[in-house]
């Protein structure tokens, strides 16, 4: 997915917050990003990976909301 939106990252400019793209634990931020890199080198400067404990089934609300937070 991220591949095929890599130009909205390119043009994303770096002086906007990063973009944080939850993860669970199927998914290993390090073979992630080195991927990612392969494609457009500048993209870390513009993301961040965060954990999320438990997936939220499409079309289901959560019970609790949680905010995350982009620096």
């Amino acid at each position: 997915m991220l591949t095929i939106h890599i130009d909205f990252f390119k043009f994303k400019p770096v002086e906007l917050p990063k973009t944080t793209i939850l993860l669970d634990n199927g998914y290993h931020p390090d073979f992630q990003e080195a991927e990612l890199v392969k494609i457009y080198p500048e993209i870390m400067s513009k993301i961040q990976f965060s954990f999320v404990s438990q997936a939220i089934p499409a079309g289901k609300s959560p019970e609790r909301k949680v905010w995350f937070c982009t620096s």
